[in-house]
């Protein structure tokens, strides 16, 4: 399986808790968490089921490291030197959207349903949410400040609801709409729509390279 982004992949070494934990998350985002077997969890990773409780006592135990690994890496960090390429920061911004879609299984309703009684991990996922619209917004504001979106103080609200709503629909649409369609498709597709949505908050400079980018592959 090799559906992950540079940057997300990067986050993984070759030891076998951390073969675990990647695989684990590719199964959970492409089969949804429930349909994962334990048995499929440890022949993913090539090492039998006992090597798997080892290092993770659940399934729940991926889970919730599955959400530190998102938290911990989550920011972006903009660069706020005015000096830097826009069209580095343009990729930046939008490289938040790879990184949501590496971990998109945390981010649909069904998990949370399935874990609904257990508050403790049911917070997590709660403070996931309200972690990522906060940053979206906040994002904004720094790309706003460097030339990537050009809009006014009261949009910024309506701009970080509909980034935040488009992104988080189209996890849980995609692999309803296109059954058959593999996993390059539907994420190109999901950041077109919200290059799409996003475009009459973009400056003109903005519009300009991502008109150049989409061509192919943003990141």
């Amino acid at each position: 399986m090799k559906d992950l982004s540079e940057r997300t992949t990067a986050l993984f070494t070759d030891c076998t808790r951390d073969k675990l934990l990647k695989n684990s998350l590719q199964l959970f985002n492409r089969k949804g968490f429930t349909s994962v077997t334990t048995a499929l969890l440890a022949s993913s990773a090539k090492v039998r089921e006992g090597t798997l409780w080892y290092h993770f006592k659940s399934k729940k135990s991926l889970v919730e490291s599955h959400i530190d690994l998102f938290k911990t890496n989550f920011g972006l960090r903009l660069n706020a030197e005015r000096k830097i390429d826009l069209e580095i920061l343009v990729k930046q911004l939008f490289s938040q959207y790879y990184f949501d879609w590496d971990f998109r299984y945390l981010l649909r309703d069904d998990l949370a349903n399935k874990f609904s009684r257990d508050k403790p991990i049911s917070k997590k996922l709660d403070n996931l949410t309200q972690l990522r619209f906060d940053t979206i917004k906040q994002d904004a504001l720094i790309a706003r400040d460097l030339g990537v979106f050009d809009f006014k103080e009261n949009e910024l609200d309506e701009l970080t609801e509909i980034i935040f709503l488009i992104a988080d629909n189209w996890f849980a649409l995609s692999s309803k709409k296109y059954p058959h369609k593999d996993e390059n498709f539907l994420m190109q597709r999901g950041m077109g729509l919200l290059i799409k949505v996003s475009e009459p908050y973009l400056s003109k400079e903005s519009k300009i390279i991502i008109k150049d980018l989409h061509g192919g592959a943003l990141i």
